[in-house]
């Protein structure tokens, strides 16, 4: 529940007094009193209870609230907490009380209702020794659906960070969990707290957006709207802040929020993958190619969240794994014929995945099943392994429209044979070539274990180009950020939550929390997102320059798709679209499934 005070006989015996003598005073104004006199901030609840306890209570026929549902919860005097996160530091919370050091929470046997203890005033009832506290519930508003296509803001590459990390769906579970309730809209609510800030500009800035701006003009309505429109959902805006407030009066809600957001940040830098005679290889984050060693580029580090999905989906599902390219340049890796032979359970089978941080520590490692066939697709380049490859097209070019990358191509079927000259071995892969024309040399070849009846050709273009759309310019992303991580790797910096100063000794108020949630998503846009320059920038530079941009949303069965309207003298056009690339290539998903996908053709857009 968080810390519980028992207020002395001296603070009691004020509230009464004020109360005997002036009945119409209200608990917030007894609060105001108590706080003036003995510099101790009691919740509403409290003092409404010991006015209760007193029978001092204004009788039956005074004006009501609305009534709420409530459960009674009994807490065990000791509660142990019990997180799928690694636990920070024992918090020390400061000592208000005047009478009684704070009773020790811990939390694992959690609150479970009774039907018992019921109120006028509609709060949880949670019993302690000799004590009871009053825990708010919600109300169960109604939110308004939005239409499925309508206008947002550039703060829609915010809400890709927090996707990529999970942090507002962690937070609302946990608070789900924490105070028994099945509410379905709490992660609507959620993401209200974290970017309201953003529509809630003072007017000299409102005076001062550039032109194109999707927030907010002048009225604190349209300010709202912009907000309801990013969130996908709309609530009146004192029912949300009815919620904060419900919130910040659970002091346990803070720590587990605090330890949440901690463990979000957390980045994986690499798969440390461990076959059964104890060799392995490495897999960067972001899953672009197959590495010997961990010296691997900071930018290609992921989430906790978004690697466990990657390893459900690829490694103990049936999935296929898809990876960007074939590593090596002139020769075929060892290590990648060495994976790919694991996949099929010859000589080497995978038995555990190793998650490595940023600093290559390790932290935390993950079994994988028995052994059996895994699948897999990957680019193959035309210059690559020229001594050591051929590659027989077995038909003609057909037409292939390729969604993700609204254009057609020209696909063929092909064999491809591959030799590692070091190991003396050959591998015989099945090809997907694909040419932008029947006459031009061919872009890209997709080398796959999946036979011709598990996927055609259409279906193996389709699954690469789901996940890697940007072909050349990725490449040439990609082998940019090896060139320079190879000359400045012992002066690069990388994403790091110690830059964000989060101080685990102690939690801030929850909307605090929420405020550095949402400049740690700037700080993760910045790294991972946008051009290399941007790690430094001001979060008023990138509100101004993206998050404030206009933007059309329209939401389809599996897809929501996402098109930015920049003004016609928009100056960072080339940087926006390096960012919706760059989005589109980590194959976003939001909490109910569906696919983000950015347009990159903002040439288009203007047009």
């Amino acid at each position: 529940m968080g810390v519980i005070y028992k207020l002395g006989p001296e603070i009691k015996d004020f509230i009464l007094e004020e109360k005997k003598a002036n009945p119409q005073l209200s608990c917030r104004g007894i609060t105001s009193l108590v706080e003036n006199k003995f510099q101790l901030k009691i919740s509403k609840s409290s003092i409404n209870y010991i006015i209760k306890e007193a029978g001092l209570s204004l009788p039956i026929g005074r004006r009501r609230k609305k009534r709420r549902r409530r459960a009674a919860v009994t807490i065990p005097p000791t509660i142990e907490i019990a997180l799928a996160l690694p636990a920070p530091a024992q918090a020390e919370e400061p000592v208000t009380s005047v009478s009684e050091q704070p009773a020790q929470v811990k939390l694992a046997e959690l609150v479970k209702p009774t039907d018992k203890n019921r109120d006028s005033d509609h709060f949880f009832c949670v019993d302690l020794p000799e004590k009871m506290v009053a825990v708010p519930i919600f109300s169960a508003e109604i939110p308004l659906e939005l239409p499925s296509e309508r206008e947002c803001a550039g703060a829609i590459l915010l809400k890709a960070a927090d996707y990529l990390m999970g942090g507002s769906s962690y937070i609302a579970e946990a608070i789900k969990r924490l105070l028994n309730t099945q509410e379905p809209d709490l992660l609507a609510k959620t993401e209200s707290l974290i970017y309201r800030p953003l529509f809630e500009m003072p007017k000299e800035a409102q005076n001062h957006k550039p032109e194109g701006s999707g927030l907010a003009s002048d009225s604190q309505s349209q300010e709202i709207s912009g907000l309801w429109n990013l969130i996908g959902k709309k609530f009146s805006s004192e029912g949300i802040s009815s919620y904060l407030n419900g919130l910040q009066s659970v002091k346990i809600i803070a720590l587990e929020i605090l330890q949440i957001i901690s463990q979000a940040l957390q980045e994986i830098h690499c798969l440390k993958v461990k076959y059964s005679d104890g060799s392995g290889f490495y897999l960067d984050g972001q899953m672009h190619t197959v590495w010997s060693t961990p010296n691997i580029p900071f930018d290609f580090s992921t989430t906790p969240h978004k690697i466990k999905s990657y390893i459900a989906q690829h490694f103990q599902k049936d999935e296929p794994l898809v990876l960007f390219t074939a590593p090596g340049y002139d020769i075929p890796t060892k290590e990648f014929f060495e994976f790919i032979l694991s996949l099929e359970s010859q000589e080497k089978e995978i038995t555990s995945l190793t998650l490595c941080g940023n600093k290559l520590e390790e932290l935390e490692t993950i079994k994988i099943g028995p052994a059996k066939q895994r699948f897999f697709a990957l680019g193959f380049w035309p210059w690559q392994f020229g001594q050591y490859r051929a590659v027989r097209t077995k038909e003609d070019f057909r037409i292939f429209h390729a969604e993700t990358l609204q254009k057609d191509l020209y696909i063929a079927e092909s064999e491809v044979e591959l030799l590692q000259p070091n190991i003396n071995k050959r591998l015989t892969l099945r090809g997907c070539v694909l040419k932008s024309k029947p006459e031009e040399k061919t872009r890209l070849i997709i080398l796959t274990n999946l036979s011709p009846a598990q996927a055609n050709l259409e279906e193996l273009a389709s699954l690469y180009l789901n996940y890697w759309p940007n072909l050349e310019e990725c490449f040439q992303d990609f082998s940019r950020k090896i060139e320079l991580f190879t000359y400045t790797a012992s002066a690069r910096r990388f994403f790091s939550r110690d830059a964000l100063d989060l101080k685990t000794e102690t939690a801030p108020d929850i909307k605090g929390l929420f405020h550095y949630y949402l400049m740690a998503l700037n700080y993760y846009v910045m790294w991972h997102f946008l051009p290399f320059g941007y790690e430094d920038q001001s979060f008023s530079t990138i509100n101004e320059r993206f998050y404030s941009l206009k933007v059309r949303i329209k939401e389809e069965n599996d897809h929501i798709l996402i098109a930015f309207q920049p003004p016609s003298d928009y100056p960072y056009l080339n940087d926006l679209a390096y960012a919706c690339r760059r989005v589109n290539e980590r194959e976003i998903l939001t909490p109910q499934g569906k696919r983000l996908w950015l347009n990159p053709n903002l040439e288009k857009t203007l047009s």
